[in-house]
């Protein structure tokens, strides 16, 4: 039986875009830590192989800091294989930091898009897989193919996607299933779907080692398998550090911040959100229409989380009877606005909800620059 660590789309040096500056550099450094996190585990559990599955870095942003942080923890292990395989975002070229970089004799990168493959008779397992040569690859390098030494413990690498017609490598169950391998390691999903099996052949995306957006949620790591020819046996290891979560939240009949915050504070303390947690907030349902939600008054109120974001779909239109037969300006001003915001479409509803908002803070005599809508 043989000890396998599969990750894949850690990202080392993504830029981080959704953050600002402060807070990506934060998430950065983050990143090379739970990498290392990742190669203790491996050291300390004694792993004969760590696959690492395609966009181990992002070519683009790569520092010679991070690289050399990735060979010194590759050479602090040196009873551990680990293989790579380029992925659509560190593709192997001549001119790449997998061609120039002086990797230890224990690191084996596949640097073409042929299927190829690694032999360890010594632990009786042979490691396929293709190296992305460019963003796109339009076909699978291991469709149709099969394992050499059907003796040995087969492994695959697989970069791509399962999605028909994709250019990220487009990759269909009948051709893991047909394929023949004991565990096909896939990377480029970032979410990991848990152990799957195609006829005799499991796979799985292991997902990445931290979220990068709210469209990553929850906590991330890797899967730690042992494999033999007759068995094989997974768990999920996580190693991430922070987790992003996006949450809907109705807060119908709200009439004030006190309000929102209180089902903010109710969400918060239900779900254990703490100073590791990214939390954006979608708000919905029907609010008073002198309701402005102020996000920067919510994020004062929730420090304690690493980051507030806020997303406010709701409609002011909220036991809205005694505007309309207001006689000023307030209820003139409703009565023009209110068939849009009944029978508008998702895009019309919030700008006139936010026009609202703005026309009766105004009239109101508030000082609109106060809030973020």
């Amino acid at each position: 039986m043989i000890k396998v660590l599969h990750c894949a789309d850690i990202h080392l040096d993504s830029p981080f875009a959704s953050e600002n500056a402060i807070k990506a550099e934060v998430r950065r450094n983050e990143l090379r830590g739970t990498f290392t996190s990742m190669m203790i585990y491996a050291k300390m559990n004694a792993a004969d192989i760590v696959l690492i599955v395609g966009d181990f870095f992002d070519s683009d942003f790569v520092t010679k800091e991070t690289v050399s942080l990735i060979i010194r923890e590759f050479e602090n292990n040196p009873d551990c294989r680990f293989i790579i395989s380029p992925g659509n975002h560190d593709f192997y070229t001549v001119n790449s930091v997998y061609n120039r970089a002086n990797f230890p004799d224990n690191v084996y990168i596949f640097n073409t898009d042929v299927l190829s493959y690694f032999t360890f008779e010594e632990i009786n397992t042979d490691v396929y897989g293709y190296a992305f040569v460019r963003a796109e690859m339009e076909k699978n390098p291991f469709a149709g193919f099969r394992p050499q030494n059907h003796n040995a413990i087969n492994l695959l690498c697989a970069h791509g996607d399962m999605v028909s017609k994709s250019k990220d490598c487009p990759i269909t169950k009948s051709e893991i299933e047909a394929s023949g391998f004991d565990y096909a390691a896939l990377g480029h999903i970032h979410n990991s779907g848990g152990l799957e099996k195609a006829g005799n052949v499991y796979y799985a995306y292991s997902g990445c080692l931290e979220g990068r957006d709210y469209g990553e949620t929850g906590y991330k790591g890797a899967l730690w398998l042992e494999i033999d020819k007759n068995k094989l046996e997974a768990k999920e290891v996580r190693f991430s550090k922070r987790r992003y979560e996006s949450e809907k939240l109705n807060i119908t009949g709200a009439s004030s911040m006190t309000d929102v915050v209180s089902h903010v504070r109710q969400l918060v303390t239900e779900n254990k959100y703490a100073d590791d947690t990214a939390l954006r907030v979608q708000f919905e349902g029907d609010v008073d229409p002198s309701l402005i939600i102020s996000p920067s008054m919510l994020r004062e109120q929730f420090k304690t989380l690493f980051e507030l974001d806020i997303i406010d779909k709701t409609l002011p239109i909220y036991d809205y009877n005694y505007l309309i037969n207001d006689p000023t300006i307030r209820g003139a001003f409703l009565n023009k606005i209110l068939p849009i915001l009944k029978n508008g479409t998702p895009e019309e509803q919030n700008i006139a909800a936010r026009a609202l908002r703005y026309g009766l803070s105004a009239i109101s005599g508030n000082d609109i620059t106060d809030f973020e809508l």
